[in-house]
């Protein structure tokens, strides 16, 4: 992975105000202990209606978010930034410990600090004055919040953070009888930010699988042979296997879950989330999820993990789902589409691990 990035084209079922943006539930991370954090792809450059800084935290944001809770868990943070410090890094004469990291501005909210306004229960101040571990400290209480997916975006905000919008008029959030109103005035502008987001990221190239380990498996169509015929394995792998060669031919893009473009880890999600196993998010989860198989005992639907371009074996970032007959279907990289290739180029740079999922 570079520092570079594009966010995932997913929405869940509390994204109605998104609008347009497609209504796709998403299973983001694991029960449990937390999913290894694995790097961002950050973009930059300018964001209409923001400062220099404030545009590259919200890239900050996005990045470091989606790769953990999905567009989903991006645009709920974008909404609790927006609202608690207006994407501004703030000090706080109240935590002077805050007084020793760069700042963006002053607030004054009990003794909160940064983006999220978070106060000293969340962790360090140099974490909580910095864009990318403050963002990581939400999301680790988001993906902590039983069926967040499912909630409006504000509500699941406002879950996270427990500010005074809880639903009872009081003084403190004049009058509101609406769960995370806080957040949801912020919604259409996290939304158009984004967006941009979005935009500035789909033609950068994040990572992937290096070019010189994808042989393509024959001449087919995508590299599928044309005698194809899919071996025995269980309902469920059917399904996932069935799913994912029907994206042949669809575009790479960097955190894409579909429907018009995937990366690796968003197609092998999708194709599990097709056969009704969810499964995590991105590669370093997905190492976690199923059971350990070995090479010889690979059945068609199993996820093969490899180092990719800028991962290692012990933390992978590019991922497979091998198809038997040696051949596996996989989202390569940026510029390139969903296609087969033999399982020996796939893992000839070295093999992070195998697991059964179903």
């Amino acid at each position: 992975m570079s520092l570079t990035h594009v966010v995932a084209g997913l929405s869940v079922g509390g994204l109605a105000a998104l609008g347009g943006l497609g209504l796709i539930t998403v299973a983001a991370g694991q029960s449990g202990a937390l999913p290894p954090r694995p790097p961002a792809c950050v973009s930059s450059g300018p964001v209409q209606g923001l400062s220099a800084a404030q545009a590259q935290n919200a890239r900050i944001i996005v990045a470091t978010a989606e790769q953990r809770a999905g567009r989903a868990g991006a645009y709920i943070a974008l909404t609790v930034a927006l609202a608690e410090s207006d994407l501004k890094i703030l000090s706080n004469p109240n935590d002077p410990a805050g007084a020793a990291f760069p700042s963006q501005g002053v607030g004054h909210d009990h003794d909160s600090l940064g983006l999220f306004q978070q106060r000293p229960g969340w962790g360090s101040a140099s974490k909580r004055m910095d864009a990318t571990e403050s963002t990581q400290l939400f999301v680790d209480a988001l993906l902590q919040v039983r069926g967040w997916q499912s909630m409006t975006p504000w509500h699941a905000a406002q879950t996270v953070q427990r500010s005074a919008f809880t639903g009872l008029p009081s003084a403190a959030n004049g009058g509101s009888r609406v769960v995370g109103e806080n957040y949801l005035h912020q919604t259409a502008r996290a939304s158009t930010i984004l967006r941009v987001i979005e935009g500035d990221g789909a033609a950068l190239d994040c990572g992937g699988a290096p070019a010189d380990a994808l042989t393509p498996a024959t001449s087919g169509a995508h590299g599928l042979p044309s005698n194809f015929t899919l071996s025995p394995t269980s309902p469920a792998g059917r399904t996932a296997v069935a799913f994912a060669l029907a994206q042949l031919g669809k575009p790479y893009l960097w955190g894409g879950n579909g429907p018009g473009s995937f990366d690796c880890s968003g197609l092998t999600q999708q194709a599990w989330r097709r056969a009704g196993v969810s499964i995590g998010r991105v590669v370093t989860e997905q190492l976690l999820d199923g059971s350990p198989t070995t090479q010889t005992a690979l059945a068609p639907g199993d996820l093969v993990m490899i180092p990719g371009s800028e991962g290692t074996l012990a933390s992978p970032g590019h991922v497979g789902m091998y198809i038997g007959h040696g051949l596996v279907v996989n989202a390569p990289r940026t510029g390139d589409v969903v296609r087969v290739v033999s399982y020996k180029s796939f893992v000839s740079k070295g093999l992070s691990g195998l697991r059964h999922i179903s």
